[in-house]
């Protein structure tokens, strides 16, 4: 029992701050080996792992805008937006009003399959990765925006990229960071917008490093970011660890806390200290988040 309850208090330590919630963060991205897929502005075989920290809707996310850098990270390259109707047809789905804590949103290349819209988090399903993401192609649910001052592709690059997300309209210049809410990267000599994002986010949102093809950045770390590369992408799911007990026992958990009836809010918090009992145990056994 007092085992529980310390699992509990960690579970209340995780959950978000209301009104200091930054909403949506990258969590992780892939280098990949393929050519921009014609009509897309996208490379074919990379995706954008975001994930939500604060109850969203759709018009939220199709008034931000995201992308990335040129490799020397000093310039931004593409810009996207959300498609309103795509992320809306997601929640109609689902019954909700609006994308909750702990939801993962995709946006991938063409060549990796086809949209996922079926979003269906519920109390009882915490772990389950796909009913707590969708999957956004570039091109359909995810589009270049319309504003052409910046007018590049997401085409992440070996010698330095930043991936970031922005409130508001689209960035007035190719320099301009002052809307970003989150952006992580990498780049051995980081350049304008690296510097930027080192210093209103902290240092350990760009690593210093290059990033080769066929590896993914991702953040294994919680709220506070901590940075790795390696060759085993988790698209569309937590990156294992902290992350895992970031994503599923502070940020879910908190969003069936919001959903539920008061009576069954207890239950939810000993729920959630059972998934994340489990996952320690599995990662005890060496059972690594693949």
């Amino acid at each position: 029992m007092n085992h529980l309850v310390s699992i509990c208090c960690l579970i209340l330590s995780l959950l978000p701050l209301t009104g200091r919630s930054l909403g949506i963060k990258v969590n992780e991205f892939y280098n990949g080996t393929s050519a921009v897929s014609p009509g897309t502005k996208m490379a074919s075989d990379e995706y954008i792992e975001f994930v939500i920290v604060d109850k969203t809707t759709a018009a939220e996310l199709a008034a931000l805008t995201f992308g990335d850098t040129n490799d020397t990270t000093s310039k931004l390259s593409g810009v996207f937006q959300f498609d309103q109707a795509t992320l809306e047809a997601a929640l109609a789905g689902s019954g909700l009003d609006a994308f909750q804590a702990g939801t993962i949103i995709v946006v991938k290349g063409a060549g990796l399959g086809a949209q996922n819209l079926s979003y269906n988090p519920l109390a009882d399903n915490l772990s389950n990765s796909d009913a707590w993401s969708i999957e956004l192609v570039a091109g359909q649910g995810a589009k270049d925006s319309a504003e052409t001052k910046i007018n590049g592709t997401i085409n992440v690059g070996t010698g330095g990229d930043v991936v970031w997300v922005s409130s508001g309209s689209p960035p007035k210049n190719n320099t301009d960071t002052s809307g970003f809410i989150h952006a992580i990267g990498y780049d051995i000599a980081p350049g304008k917008i690296a510097k930027d994002v080192i210093a209103d986010f902290g240092s350990e949102n760009i690593l210093t490093s290059n990033l080769a093809t066929g590896q993914v950045l991702s953040n294994v770390g919680s709220s506070t970011e901590s940075l790795a590369m390696n060759a085993n992408g988790t698209m569309g799911t937590g990156n294992g660890g902290l992350n895992d007990t970031w994503l599923i026992g502070g940020l879910r958990t908190s969003a069936a806390l919001s959903l539920a009836p008061e009576p069954g809010r207890v239950a939810l918090l000993a729920l959630g200290s059972l998934v994340l009992l489990r996952r320690r145990k599995r990662s005890t056994l060496g059972g690594l988040h693949a």
